[in-house]
Parts: C-alpha cells; structure tokens; sequence
C-alpha cells in the first residue's frame, strides 16, 4: 500500500510538472496578438499648446474651411494593472500633432483635420468630433468623442484609425492655449491603431538543388 501511494505520488508530480513546462513552453494568446506584430495600439493623452483663430498653412489640405488651429503635444500615460485606472497622465512626450476644426454648430458634428506623428510614425487624420451629453459637474468643460480615418502612412503600414475621448475646456482670449479646468484631464485620451502589410509567406518550389 505505501509502495502504491508513492508511485501515484510520483506520477501525479510529473503530470503536474509536465502540465507547467507545456504552459510556460505555449505563450498566451493575448500575448502572441501583440507579439503578431500585425495592429500596433497607442494610448497617449494630450496637451493644447497653441491655439489659433483661423486657418494656418498646416490646415491648407484640410476639406473644409477652418476657423481654429490647434497643437497639441502627445504624452504616453500609465495604468494601475490591478484596476487599469489611469494614474500617470504625463509620462514622456511621444509625438504631437495639429489639429484644423472646422465651425461648432448646434447638432451638427464638428468637422476635424490634423496631421503629426506618434513614435515617430507620420500620419494625417480626417473626421469629425462629436458632443456628447454627458457632462462633468463643472460648466467650464464639454466633452467630445473624435474619430479619424488615417492616411499618409509609411509604406509599411495599410492604414488604421484614431478615436479620442475628450474634455474641452473654455477659454477665453486673455487666457493663454494651455488653460484648463483643475483637476480633470485636458484635452483627450486618444487610441490610434495601426495595420501593418503582412508579411508575405514563402512561395513553394523547386529546391535549391532541382528537386
């Protein structure tokens, strides 16, 4: 009876040594989509600083007439693992774009053009930004939601999007382009993602030697 129980002992080790050296050898799945290196995902926040009335020479390929010129500086932002709250919204600078706006009309959408970089990859966007009902408890603030159909990318890439979620603040003449509310976060928290060409597979054929 002892000599069994050690032996079933024994075996059920090397089941279970098996199983971890089986599940350290076959990475995640959500590990190998990144690894993939097909989509590449950025999350960054940004920072207004410059505002202009008007168009500028950097909103001439803009496909409407713009009454306001922005910049605004892309900063990567970090999480909580345990929770994903943000905790960190001004890690390091990443790139940085500008941004065209067409006129704010009342349940109109509000017309968006911009071109920068993040990670030194160039793009150029097209969209719109939409209000949004809801409102923080201050009147100070609007909130927005922006999406942009990406272009102008390196050969590398197909192409990709970019949304935003974001929190305008008011601001008058005589306050300068970085004003803003305290305590909540301007302007916006932006995800662009990236397609990358896929790589093509290996034609078959005649080997090297003929065969």
């Amino acid at each position: 009876m002892v000599r069994t129980n050690v032996r079933n002992a024994v075996l059920i080790a090397g089941l279970l040594a098996l199983t971890a050296a089986h599940a350290a050898q076959a990475p995640s799945p959500y590990v190998q989509e990144v690894r993939a290196g097909l989509e590449e995902i950025y999350a960054f926040r940004t920072t207004r600083t410059e505002h202009h009335s008007g168009t500028t020479a950097a909103c001439a390929s803009a496909p409407f007439h713009p009454v306001n010129t922005d910049y605004y500086e892309s900063w990567s932002i970090g999480l909580r693992s345990t929770s994903s709250r943000v905790i960190d919204t001004h890690e390091r600078e990443v790139g940085g774009f500008t941004a065209c706006f067409g006129p704010l009309t009342r349940d109109q959408p509000l017309q968006m053009f911009a071109t920068g970089s993040v990670a030194h990859i160039p793009w150029t966007g097209v969209g719109e930004c939409l209000p949004l009902p809801s409102r923080p408890p201050v009147q100070t603030l609007l909130a927005f939601t922006c999406n942009l159909r990406l272009s102008g990318l390196p050969p590398a890439y197909t192409g990709g999007f970019g949304v935003s979620s974001t929190l305008a603040p008011f601001i008058s003449r005589a306050q300068p382009a970085t004003a803003h509310v305290p305590g909540y976060l301007s302007t916006s928290v932006v995800v662009i993602r990236l397609w990358r060409k896929p790589t093509a597979a290996p034609r078959e054929g005649p080997s090297a030697d003929g065969g």
